[in-house]
């Protein structure tokens, strides 16, 4: 208890002092997720894209806290994933971009996405592509400095197995991504 006690008093001591160790801000990792989902039309056809009605625009500044905005000092992300919603019993292919630059490729059983399939989790369902990884990249630099910065996220591909399509399907995916703000 009096080693509490005393650390709490030099703790004080130090912060009224303006000593650096306590007065200096320090950088909190802050979770930027980006997720975008598409709805797949049911009947005959067996292809989605996301041209109608558009791609997802997310605006990455409504993905945090307002707090942090102007204090972001490093951006990066680190996972990419896809998931389905829906019941169907066929398989799934097709890609995802950024910007229009293709960000990942994948394929496999309907079920297989029924949990999310993760670059970070090694899935042989998902594939990174190096141009969308690079851009990625890029929009999360210039977020730094830009907070309106924006992202459009698209995606089209097939199914198949079962035909006609089902109501109710989409794809979904979401870049996991953090940022680090100084907190003073």
């Amino acid at each position: 208890m009096k080693t509490k006690v005393f650390l709490v008093f030099l703790l004080g001591i130090l912060a009224t002092t303006g000593s650096d160790c306590i007065n200096d801000g320090f950088l909190v990792a802050v979770n930027l997720d980006i997720p975008a989902c598409y709805a797949i039309k049911s009947g005959p056809n067996p292809s989605w894209t996301t041209s109608d009605p558009g791609p997802v625009i997310v605006r990455l500044s409504d993905q945090i806290d307002e707090s942090y905005l102007n204090k972001i000092k490093n951006a990066r992300f680190y996972d990419l994933k896809v998931s389905v919603k829906g019941t169907f019993n066929g398989s799934v292919s097709g890609t995802a971009y950024i910007n229009n630059i293709p960000l990942l490729t994948f394929n496999g059983a309907w079920s297989d996405f029924a949990t999310a399939q993760s670059l970070l989790g090694n899935s042989t369902h998902v594939t990174s592509q190096a141009n969308g990884i690079t851009e990625l990249v890029r929009v999360l630099n210039l977020f730094k400095t830009n907070t309106a910065q924006t992202v459009s996220l698209s995606s089209n591909g097939s199914l198949a197995d079962q035909l006609p399509v089902p109501e109710g399907l989409s794809v979904c995916l979401e870049i996991l991504a953090q940022v680090d703000a100084e907190v003073q």
